[in-house]
């Protein structure tokens, strides 16, 4: 793995290590009933009792999504893109081409990721103890938003990557 992937792994890894550090700190502090969904509009519109089921699936969900992010790192191939299986039968310049790019969108995605549990972490727990009204819808949107434009413009790259190697055997097998 090279460094600056390393650092950026590092980067999503540190927020989830954050995101049970408020869920374990405001636990003690919640009241009985939390919040535990929001709508468009940023407020909670679904409380529950308070469990370690709903203070702690975010953060168990984020650390779980980053190890999955660490496995398709180191094995491209099982990741879900079009084709990523037939690349391995191409010749190594072209696979490694397209598993690098691969590679640099799940650490992209792993961030984003990162950044969206741990604010939901804390906007959840902020608004189970009416310090908030609850989430910043335009907040909410960038990071939906930016995490959405950067799975478009990675899954271009990697498909045009694909598509060229995929035509490069395709004239090499003739």
């Amino acid at each position: 793995m090279k460094t600056k992937h390393k650092i950026l792994f590092g980067i999503a890894i540190l927020m989830a290590l954050v995101s049970w550090i408020i869920a374990i700190y405001y636990w003690g502090k919640l009241p009985n009933i939390i919040p535990v969904h929001f709508g468009i509009s940023g407020q909670p519109d679904n409380w529950e009792t308070k469990s370690l089921f709903y203070v702690f699936l975010i953060p168990f969900l984020q650390v779980l999504m980053q190890a999955c992010f660490i496995f398709l790192y180191y094995k491209p191939q099982y990741s879900d893109m079009p084709t990523t299986m037939w690349l391995m039968t191409l010749d190594k310049k072209h696979r490694d081409h397209a598993f690098s790019l691969i590679r640099v969108m799940l650490i992209g995605t792993s961030l984003w990721i990162g950044a969206l549990f741990t604010y939901l972490t804390y906007g959840m727990n902020t608004a189970a103890l009416s310090q908030s009204s609850g989430l910043m819808p335009w907040l909410m949107g960038a990071l939906v938003g930016g995490m959405l434009i950067w799975l478009i413009i990675w899954s271009i790259k990697v498909y045009r990557a694909t598509k060229l190697a995929i035509s490069a055997f395709n004239k090499v097998s003739k």
